[in-house]
């Protein structure tokens, strides 16, 4: 049985298509279940969460206790058709690539295979080392990122890649399929990476590759963003990272921005030693960063794409060294949301694109879908916020 889409892919270039960030791993692989126990999926982190102070918001709990299973076709279809509904205009899923390696690729495949699932969607290929932290930087580590710098490599890639390029559902600007990449610094020789992607595109029938770079912070060196298109910001710590953020946390964010632009293996120490030895709570103030986020701040040389959020809360992950955003309700992020909207039509893009963390990062506190304590609030500030500006 298809799905009856709410929106067109090619719609017009005015409209606002805003994309959610789509978070795989709530479905048991056998590398999580060596590493993490039988059956281990990251509902075991949501479950796991744990109030640090009165009144605060955890655990979260899907509506209905439904801790859905992302290897069946029927919890994507759910998905598809309540985003729909709620006015999104597609999914980007986050893609998890070793050097020839997948994991938990299932839901991308589930796309792929099923083409009644008539919804636009891209990849974003988050590269980073998996360890025990869940950040990629501690010394357990459980499956190392290496980008090999050969075309035998590159092409390895590529042909997977293809298959959602070239499938007609892809996300596009002027006809070029989005690609999205987290951490394009750690990618050696890049530039021929991608123009070595964009020749074979074009002998397999495409006008080209439009690659997107997922901006939390600023890089010390951007030299890697050449051969990018655009970027997008990812947030809400492309905010915190900015020289302009100003809040009572400043000194944590000054010493994150000192931090990344250390080199690799010192960034690599000294969060060892923060995660062995610092056990207290970071907070941040939701309507300050929101406030940054609708300031329009172009990037010099590339397309800019704004991002949103609407919560943030990794307690269900860091325990007692948590990040949480203070003030997130379904009331305020339509407030903020309204007022993004609103300032597309000043940012003079290719397409009216805004990326949205996230649709499902449960374990992270920032998702879309409804649950016990909110219901469906957040689809409808999403939704009221965007028929808000289309019928201005």
């Amino acid at each position: 049985m298809g799905i009856s889409r709410k929106q067109n892919i090619e719609a017009p270039d005015n409209s606002i298509k805003l994309i959610a960030m789509y978070f795989p791993q709530l479905h048991a692989i056998p590398e999580n279940d060596e590493w993490w126990g039988k059956g281990f999926t990251d509902w075991d982190n949501v479950k796991s969460g744990v109030p640090q102070y009165d009144g605060h918001h955890q655990p979260r709990i899907p509506l209905k206790n439904n801790y859905y299973d992302q290897s069946e076709l029927e919890t994507l279809r759910w998905q598809i058709n309540l985003a729909q509904q709620y006015g999104v205009h597609g999914f980007c899923h986050y893609h998890y690539w070793f050097d020839g390696k997948q994991l938990l690729e299932t839901p991308t495949n589930l796309m792929l295979e099923n083409k009644e699932l008539d919804f636009p969607f891209c990849l974003s290929w988050a590269n980073e080392t998996w360890s025990k932290r869940w950040d990629g930087r501690d010394h357990h580590i459980l499956i190392q990122q290496t980008h090999p710098a050969t075309k035998h490599s590159w092409k390895k890639h590529y042909d997977y890649l293809i298959k959602a390029w070239k499938d007609p559902r892809a996300i596009k600007v002027d006809g070029k399929p989005v690609f999205v990449i987290y951490r394009p610094q750690r990618i050696e020789k890049i530039d021929g990476m991608l123009a070595y992607w964009r020749e074979l595109a074009v002998k397999d029938g495409l006008p080209g590759l439009y690659f997107i770079f997922q901006k939390q912070y600023e890089l010390p060196n951007s030299d890697c963003l050449n051969s990018f298109d655009a970027i997008f910001q990812f947030q809400p710590f492309e905010a915190v990272g900015s020289p302009s953020y100003n809040t009572r946390s400043i000194r944590h964010s000054q010493l994150f921005k000192l931090v990344r632009s250390l080199p690799e293996k010192y960034q690599d120490l000294l969060r060892g030693l923060r995660a062995k030895f610092i056990k207290e709570l970071t907070f941040h103030n939701y309507e300050e960063a929101w406030q940054h986020i609708v300031e329009i701040r172009p990037d010099n040389k590339l397309t800019t794409y704004p991002g949103a959020f609407v919560d943030w809360d990794n307690t269900a992950r860091y325990k007692k060294r948590a990040t949480i955003f203070r003030g997130a309700t379904p009331e305020r992020f339509y407030f903020w949301m309204k007022k993004l909207v609103g300032t597309m039509s000043e940012r003079k893009l290719p397409q009216n694109f805004i990326f949205l963390n996230a649709w499902n990062e449960w374990s992270e506190g920032t998702y879309l879908e409804p649950d016990e304590k909110t219901s469906h609030q957040y689809l409808e500030a999403l939704e009221k916020a965007l028929s808000t500006n289309s019928n201005n």
